[in-house]
């Protein structure tokens, strides 16, 4: 007669956090004054190209600007009548300017594109492009500035910024997304008044699916699954059933007879199976 039966599982593998940790490239200005995002220099004095995608619906902003520190050289691609406009000047020669006709203050996304190429720069826009040349003896733009975006920080002093007239433009309000230089996001060095797109997308476009819960950490969208029967990167792919290797103790006992006695005989026996 068996007194007892019982199971010990022991899982393959520890049940685990499924969750998603991703990076995503994207601030929101919210065009109040006072506000910037300064990154990394961008090596445009020569060739090199650099894009993003924005979505506004103002008529006049600065959108990003770099210099030599306040002597001849600069770029500076603002909003002006819903349009961009560029602008850049080496060796203190006349600016060249470049007015595109595709408008950008309708509330949708467009895509941008700047490529230098010593005294040329090409703006495109959407499916629309225009290239302009300096007049300029040197044909190698020089750069010491940081690239600003949106706005220039307040410890930039006029006598440092070539085009002293861009800090008093209009602050950039929109979005701004996949800022690359080359093929590659530059260092975002610090920044004032610019809300990130984590914040953005946990608020306002939840990337989680199913109950996941959506938040921040250490500057990442983090969507956590524990609680939902999905996993995935956005909680979306159905859970598989636990793989456990089990063990089942058998524990009893057990009477039998000798032969020939009488005499009872006791015998506990384990079992596993």
């Amino acid at each position: 007669m068996t007194r007892g039966l019982r199971f010990f599982c022991w899982p393959l593998w520890p049940m685990a956090l499924f969750s998603l940790l991703t990076t995503v490239k994207m601030l929101e200005f919210g065009g109040a004054p006072g506000q910037w995002a300064r990154y990394g220099r961008w090596e445009a004095g020569s060739v090199g190209e650099l894009s993003f995608s924005l979505k506004t619906n103002i008529s006049k902003a600065l959108v990003l600007y770099l210099d030599d520190g306040g002597n001849c050289d600069f770029l500076e691609l603002l909003i002006a009548g819903g349009r961009l406009q560029l602008r850049f000047a080496i060796h203190c020669a006349e600016p060249a300017t470049v007015h595109m006709e595709t408008r950008v203050n309708d509330d949708r996304w467009h895509m941008v594109l700047l490529t230098r190429n010593f005294r040329e720069t090409l703006l495109m826009v959407d499916g629309e492009t225009k290239v302009a040349e300096v007049k300029s003896k040197r044909k190698e733009m020089a750069v010491v500035s940081d690239l600003f975006v949106g706005g220039i920080p307040p410890d930039v002093r006029l006598s440092a910024l070539t085009s002293s007239t861009v800090k008093y433009e209009p602050p950039f309000q929109g979005l701004i997304s996949n800022l690359k230089v080359g093929e590659m996001p530059p260092t975002l060095l610090n920044s004032q008044g610019i809300q990130s797109d984590l914040e953005y997308l946990c608020t306002k476009q939840n990337p989680c699916f199913n109950g996941g819960f959506c938040s921040i950490q250490y500057g990442e969208v983090h969507c956590d699954c524990t609680l939902t029967r999905f996993k995935g990167k956005y909680c979306k792919e159905g859970k598989e059933p636990p793989h456990c290797t089990c063990s089942i103790l058998i524990m009893g006992l057990i009477k039998r007879f000798r032969h020939g006695t009488g005499a009872t005989l006791n015998v506990a026996g384990i079992f596993l199976i």
